[in-house]
């Protein structure tokens, strides 16, 4: 019997700072469903590999169930969340070689080490039963919660790593403003004679406000520092598995996310402007962070640029220019 064809989205290395996820997680939602659908033994065994050997720490690594197709979906949605975090963490390091920040954070209930979390995020959860998830998912905002009537513990232990990993996202973003503005009181007299603008203000927005009580259809809609969230995205995903839960976290998620990704955007923008300050104080290193690309990490975890795929499946180049700014030096210029 002749294995079905069919047309993905091709592997790419996206050279940008505000990564969306769609393109990434379709092709690897799409392989898992071709090599599960159709038993390919061999595509199963590189995505195996693939998993094992880069992409661990990533992995939902589900006790109860299992679905190819949305685990694949978690890894890439991960990817690109961690990315931003990382450089993010390079930056307060950098901070922290001059003035002490503070890395240890309480959330939900859980003492946490954001260097520890950042470096395997899986470790926080590691130690929690799935039947003790159900009381830490309580503990979540009723408007971030949408496991009522599809419960499984699984979703729900992912569900708590998405919340976690947004509010270590937002503790960092205030960790970098305080810190920069003690270095600027550190070194105040060689911030005044060099005339720079000063940091501004985090943005304030009022997420629950905006997605309260709002359907799936609705959600799609929302638009967050005037982009829309299925933007945010980067478009569609393909979902042969339908689960209305997981649709609307992914979009939860997302939101909770950018949120914390645009204020290190602008952050990084300030940056750029006041390089200057950096080089005097003998933190030059830190401008390496401002063009520190997506397509840079996943190099640097050793994600591959090719992937030995069978003849059944086709991939398309996608064009579709996304809607994020994607330099902080023509924001800076503007």
């Amino acid at each position: 019997m002749t294995t079905p064809s069919v047309t993905l989205p091709a592997l790419e290395c996206p050279d940008v700072i505000l990564p969306t996820p769609a393109n990434l997680a379709n092709l690897f939602k799409g392989l898992a469903s071709h090599a599960y659908t159709y038993d390919i033994q061999e595509l199963k065994d590189t995505l195996d590999t693939l998993k094992e050997d880069v992409l661990d720490i990533y992995d939902p690594k589900f006790e109860k169930i299992e679905i190819p197709e949305i685990e694949w979906e978690i890894i890439a949605t991960r990817l690109a969340s961690e990315y931003p975090m990382y450089v993010q963490q390079k930056i307060l390091e950098l901070i922290n070689s001059i003035i002490p920040v503070e890395f240890n954070v309480t959330i939900l209930g859980i003492t946490i080490d954001i260097l520890a979390f950042l470096e395997n995020p899986s470790s926080v959860l590691d130690n929690l039963k799935l039947e003790e998830i159900d009381s830490i998912y309580d503990l979540i905002p009723e408007e971030y919660k949408v496991w009522d009537k599809f419960e499984t513990a699984d979703f729900k232990k992912e569900s708590v790593r998405n919340y976690i990993r947004s509010e270590v996202a937002k503790k960092m973003n205030l960790l970098l403003h305080g810190g920069f503005t003690g270095l600027i009181g550190q070194f105040q007299e060689i911030w005044d004679a060099l005339g720079l603008p000063t940091i501004p203000a985090l943005e304030t927005l009022d997420l629950v406000a905006l997605i309260k009580d709002k359907s799936l259809e609705e959600l799609e809609q929302v638009q967050l520092f005037g982009f829309k969230l299925t933007d945010l995205l980067g478009g569609e995903f393909n979902d042969k598995v339908e689960i209305p839960e997981f649709k609307k976290e992914r979009l939860l998620k997302k939101a909770r996310e950018f949120v914390e990704e645009w204020q290190t955007y602008l952050i990084k923008t300030w940056m750029e402007k006041v390089t200057a300050f950096f080089d005097a104080i003998g933190l030059g290193a830190l401008t390496q962070w401002l063009t520190f690309t997506f397509c840079d990490f996943l190099t640097l975890i050793g994600f591959p640029k090719t992937i030995d795929l069978p003849e059944s499946v086709q991939t398309l180049i996608n064009n579709t220019q996304s809607q994020l700014p994607n330099t902080t030096v023509e924001q800076g210029s503007s």
